[in-house]
């Protein structure tokens, strides 16, 4: 035993400092973990809620996808009603363009499917219907001219009966 005391030995300075500096980083590590566990949470959160939003933009975009087939289907359908369409009422302008002025008809048959055209009419005199004739063997839409029956009417007049047959596109629908 010693009876005189001895002097405590002094640290050095640098042993605090590394001392205060080790706790600093010890609390430093266990605040970044905390925090980086809090941003991973936060993130797998952010995760799950982007998945959800995506399979729900993939199931409106199937159906919209859905949605816009069947309209295309329509549109397709529709398009081929409509190029399939027969356009009767052209038939009459196409005449009318082609009418001698002293000819004029009285009744039309117009059977569409096979372009058949039956003229009724009466014209002013046998050249007037000549003439009539001659302009329906020049119009190339006009396949076959044919003239069925004259007959000599009141006043001079010539009654008439010509068939045609038309060329389909007279009929497009336009």
């Amino acid at each position: 035993m010693e009876i005189i005391p001895k002097e405590t030995p002094k640290i050095p300075p640098w042993i605090d400092i590394l001392f205060y500096v080790s706790v600093g980083l010890l609390i430093f590590v266990f605040i970044s973990i905390f925090l980086i566990s809090q941003a991973m949470n936060a993130a797998e959160k952010t995760s799950l809620e982007l998945d959800n939003k995506i399979t729900s933009e993939n199931s409106k975009s199937a159906a919209l996808k859905k949605e816009i087939l069947t309209y295309k289907k329509k549109i397709n359908d529709f398009s081929g009603v409509i190029n399939g369409h027969m356009e009767t009422s052209n038939v009459f302008g196409f005449i009318e363009s082609l009418c001698h002025p002293r000819v004029w008809f009285t009744n039309f048959d117009l059977g569409a499917r096979d372009g058949a055209v039956r003229l009724t009419g009466e014209a002013q005199s046998f050249q007037d219907l000549g003439q009539q004739m001659i302009i329906f063997k020049k119009e190339s839409l006009i396949k076959k001219t044919n003239l069925g029956s004259v007959s000599m009417q009141k006043g001079g007049r010539v009654g008439f009966e010509i068939s045609l047959t038309l060329d389909p596109s007279v009929f497009v629908f336009k």
